[in-house]
């Protein structure tokens, strides 16, 4: 891990890395990388933290925000859901089929549009949230950017438990973004609510992969909230091409940041040379 992003580093001047807190052995070496990195090459590596929302129980919501996308799209997002590339790659990593598909989409359909009363009930478990945040004492983290579990809290109409927990965070990273694979639906909400985030994190790409509830209603989301917004899945999960996609961003819709999964040091050169030569005109 060291051996590749030394020469990222080294030939493109990356000084930020996103991180995600867990208890395998993965999280494990990507910190241990970073300080040993940060060591050899004499720099620093800035941190875009995020973790799990710890609660007393785990709410199951994508049947919930199944149900408001199709109230919000229509066919449109029912469609857009089924044939999402990352969508039907995680079915077939699960050895599942069509059938799941249609059965997971008529439970969806069946869920009430008002969120179950048993998530009033959910606590969040602070004690957790402050060990998790713990093990990064030593790294400098400018920006805190929550993954999806967060959103609970929105969908469960829970803006002042929301507030508390922007609140924690910001009193100790000073940044709080808010991540969502559904801007078109929690975008609009967070900003209705007027929850203090400092902007959002979410999937950004030319061809609309993992932009829910639709690559429109995800765009004329991001488009109207006057909050910074880091692009994810810029690359479509490998489907998009670079230049395209960074074209994309930057130029098409004036996306100021991007974070972007790299395998080996091909896909590093390819990646960020085309990232830089797209900022460059």
């Amino acid at each position: 891990m060291v051996e590749m992003m030394k020469p990222i580093i080294q030939r493109f001047g990356l000084t930020a890395s996103r991180e995600v807190p867990t208890d395998n052995e993965l999280s494990r070496w990507h910190q241990d990388a970073l300080r040993m990195t940060m060591e050899e090459l004499n720099v620093e590596i800035a941190l875009i933290l995020g973790t799990a929302l710890p609660t007393s129980r785990r709410p199951q919501t994508a049947e919930y925000l199944y149900r408001l996308s199709y109230e919000l799209a229509g066919e449109e997002f029912s469609k857009t859901w089924r044939n999402d590339p990352i969508t039907r790659y995680r079915l077939e990593r699960r050895k599942g089929s069509e059938e799941d598909l249609d059965r997971f989409a008529r439970k969806g359909m069946k869920t009430p549009l008002t969120p179950p009363t048993e998530w009033s009930s959910i606590e969040v478990d602070y004690e957790k949230l402050d060990a998790m945040l713990d093990r990064y004492k030593d790294f400098n983290v400018p920006i805190f950017a929550s993954n999806a579990a967060f959103e609970f809290l929105i969908l469960a109409k829970r803006y002042d438990e929301l507030q508390r927990v922007v609140k924690h965070v910001k009193e100790r990273f000073g940044v709080f973004l808010l991540g969502t694979h559904y801007a078109g639906i929690i975008i609009p909400l967070v900003e209705e609510a007027g929850i203090d985030v400092d902007g959002y994190l979410t999937p950004i790409n030319a061809d609309g992969i993992h932009m829910f509830p639709t690559q429109k209603h995800a765009i004329e989301a991001i488009c109207n909230t006057g909050k910074p917004v880091i692009a994810i899945k810029p690359l479509g999960g490998g489907r998009v091409q670079p230049k395209k996609a960074f074209r994309y961003l930057f130029h098409k819709l004036n996306i100021q940041a991007t974070m972007v999964g790299i395998g080996n040091m091909e896909e590093a050169e390819e990646t960020f040379a085309s990232a830089v030569e797209a900022l460059k005109t």
